[in-house]
């Protein structure tokens, strides 16, 4: 059984890295369709990120997660809304690199819950088709409103996210996790709309949709923490990868942003991300998580503030 399982993993391994190489490829040939002069060498020597920013992005993917891996939630906000405001990056690239960079954070976030048996694969296999359709109608509506618009739901987004981890104070969420749950006892209806919305603000903004898929399971379906996050993390796997592709090629052909910097970014923030979810997991067991709670609420609430204040300065 054993045996097995470690087949499987090491397919899934394989599998993950497959599946960035073909986005990456058909970025590469995409782009050089749109710009005769870029080659693989440019790709490599040439780009517009200063040494001091690939030091701040290898901070900020720690900080985020570590943030995703001690609470469960809130990374992608964090790394979008600083590459955005703090890093100065135009918020259309913020969202490809958030996307492109949870890919692998989430597939190693797979594996261990997979290990771990925290999957309840009868409610997952409910939600990625309606995730998928869900990552469609936010595509198709990104592509048509305005980047400002993107903006202003990222902020309302921000404070969203503070009153859901402050509530979690006081709701105090099962950690009792369970290994399974009878289709019976599942309203289908529910798990649905839990998927498209989770699709839909993923490709949006460019986020995991954590918050809202992991709290909707613990408040609508009665999940336990552990397994809404487990289930989460294994959806955002279809939901990062097949927004990111939808997103990459339609933003190189529109010149949106240059492939080079796309994947410079995100190779820098990967390793920042994996190191900082260990991390976070760690810091789980000694900090108390309410007191980081409200320190991470109190973060949000100021970006959300912030961000739709500065919009209606505009």
């Amino acid at each position: 059984m054993e045996g097995r399982d470690h087949i499987i993993e090491t397919w899934i391994k394989l599998g993950s890295v497959l599946l960035l190489i073909i986005i990456v490829l058909f970025g590469i040939f995409t782009d050089g369709l749109n710009n005769a002069e870029s080659n693989l060498l440019n790709v490599i020597i040439i780009s517009d990120i200063a040494v001091h920013e690939v030091l701040l992005l290898l901070l900020l993917g720690f900080v985020s997660g570590t943030v995703g891996g001690l609470i469960g939630m809130g990374g992608g906000l964090l790394k979008i809304t600083n590459l955005h405001f703090i890093m100065g990056f135009e918020i259309l690239f913020a969202r490809i690199i958030s996307l492109l960079s949870y890919i692998v954070i989430s597939i190693s976030a797979f594996l261990a819950y997979r290990k771990y048996k925290l999957i309840l694969w009868n409610v997952v296999k409910m939600l990625i088709p309606s995730a998928v359709l869900g990552v469609i109608i936010g595509v198709i509506i990104g592509n048509y409103i305005n980047k400002n618009y993107i903006e202003i739901i990222l902020g309302i987004y921000a404070l969203f996210t503070g009153v859901i981890v402050i509530n979690q104070i006081w709701v105090r969420p099962s950690e009792e996790e369970i290994a399974e749950i009878p289709s019976e006892e599942l309203n289908e209806t529910a798990v649905s709309a839990i998927g498209v919305g989770m699709g839909a603000i993923s490709s949006l903004i460019g986020i995991s949709g954590g918050i809202l898929s992991t709290t909707m399971q613990q408040s609508i379906l009665k999940l336990p923490l552990k397994n809404s996050i487990a289930n989460t993390v294994t959806v955002a796997i279809f939901c990062s990868f097949i927004a990111s592709g939808f997103i990459l090629v339609n933003g190189l052909q529109k010149g949106d942003y240059s492939l080079f910097n796309v994947l410079l970014v995100t190779i820098c923030l990967i390793p920042g991300n994996y190191a900082g979810g260990q991390f976070g997991s760690y810091l789980t067991h000694i900090l108390p998580l309410n007191m980081v709670r409200v320190i991470f609420a109190i973060t949000t609430f100021i970006i959300g503030f912030s961000i739709l204040i500065l919009n209606i300065l505009r």
